[in-house]
């Protein structure tokens, strides 16, 4: 184990080490290979996984599970399941029972399985933009139809429209709500009282909820993560909810994802498609990982929420002091900065060229929905020399541009 200092004093772990990932297959990396960029100090700061090194009681684990040698086909087992459900107790105050759970490769495959399972070709899917790209991509590539609840700003925040959702949900097409939350890009984590409502809204209707909490451990102070399924009401009790370790940990490599359904009927449904649509196994490696962040790494993860935090500071106020037309929204969970760069006065397709001429590899709003035209989200989840360095080759470059 490495010690080092950091800036809010003694730490155990390592979170100022970059460990450059070039031609290793990091989707996140792959741009600045495509621009044959080489300078091993720059960082890019897009894909939702981090420049940290995991804790190094998973790798432990991983490495002494690879030493047994045999990697067979691979299902969660007793113990396994008892890390999730201690995990969900402690950190958000949730009993999940063992048989809610089933496993897949991700909260995304998940995601399809229940457009598959639930709905037919034609039928709707709500979601809410600016969002995560993969929730409208599920519903496209499955031939069902996306309505879209765009997410409202009022008073310099994120709320959700709940006339549109209403008015959406009332359709005897929609059968099915992507909920985001807390929010990829947007950083919210909504309130008991807005999932409430969204979750009576879904219930006089009959749509089912899947809800992706993925980010759920990343939640800042003055807020608290609400799991969706702890709600009042038939909508809570019928929903589906998509859970990792793979963001909170570092492990999206290891694809690894527990799905929790407290409905017998629902969750039969789901697995009747299960076979067919992700399998019925999953990594050997992600789940050995899981457990052992579940049960042996919670001081690394408080940890890093204090990197995460500071990055986060950092950024907004040199973006404050540098840059104040530029609008920083609340981060209040995630590790994803969301910011609405369109002082500048560039067009969508300038902007983007402009970071990338500073190499700073971001990504660019349009990806979540064209309410997202003109907007950034930044990756935090790197060593903070790392940030210091992009924001002055961002503060160099924009040198003549509106500020």
């Amino acid at each position: 184990m490495k010690f080092c200092i950091s800036k809010g004093g003694f730490s155990m772990y390592d979170f100022t080490t970059l460990r450059p990932r070039r031609n290793m297959g990091a989707e996140k990396w792959s741009t600045f290979e495509a621009m044959n960029v080489d300078n091993p100090a720059l960082v890019p700061y897009s894909v939702a996984d981090m420049e940290f090194a995991v804790a190094p009681q998973i790798t432990a684990a991983i490495q002494k599970a690879a030493s047994f040698g045999v990697y067979g086909y691979t299902i969660a087992d007793g113990p396994y399941k008892q890390a999730v459900c201690r995990w969900m107790a402690r950190r958000h105050h949730w009993t999940v029972e063992l048989e809610w759970m089933f496993q897949t490769f991700g909260v995304v495959p998940a995601m399809n399985l229940a457009v598959h399972a639930l709905t037919q070709p034609g039928e709707g899917v709500i979601i809410q933009p600016p969002v995560y790209p993969p929730f409208r991509k599920v519903v496209e590539n499955t031939g069902r139809k996306v309505w879209e609840n765009p997410l409202k700003l009022e008073n310099g925040r994120y709320v959700m429209d709940l006339e549109g959702l209403e008015e959406l949900a009332s359709r005897p097409d929609v059968k099915l709500f992507f909920l985001c939350s807390p929010h990829n890009p947007v950083g919210r984590v909504w309130t008991r009282e807005e999932l409430q409502a969204a979750a009576d809204i879904c219930a006089r209707h009959g749509v089912t909820v899947f809800s992706d909490e993925i980010h759920a451990d990343f939640v800042h102070p003055g807020h608290v993560h609400t799991p969706f399924a702890t709600l009042d009401g038939p909508a809570a009790k019928r929903c589906i909810v998509g859970t990792s370790a793979s963001k909170s940990f570092n492990l999206a490599g290891l694809a690894t994802a527990n799905i929790i359904v407290p409905d017998d009927d629902l969750r039969a449904a789901l697995l009747d498609k299960q076979v067919g649509y992700t399998g019925e196994y999953t990594s050997y490696f992600g789940l050995t990982a899981t457990r052992a962040a579940y049960e042996e790494a919670e001081d690394w993860l408080e940890e890093l929420l204090d990197v995460i935090r500071g990055n986060y500071e950092y950024c907004k106020a040199f973006l404050k002091e540098k840059f104040p037309s530029v609008i920083t929204y609340p981060m209040e969970g995630t590790y994803l900065m969301w910011c609405d760069f369109r002082g500048l006065g560039l067009t969508p397709e300038e902007q983007e060229k402009f970071f990338l001429s500073c190499q700073l590899c971001l990504d660019e709003g349009y990806i979540f929905g064209y309410q997202g035209a003109g907007f950034e989200r930044i990756n935090l989840a790197c060593p903070r020399q790392c940030l210091e360095a992009a924001m002055e080759r961002l503060d160099r470059a924009a040198e003549g541009l509106p500020r």
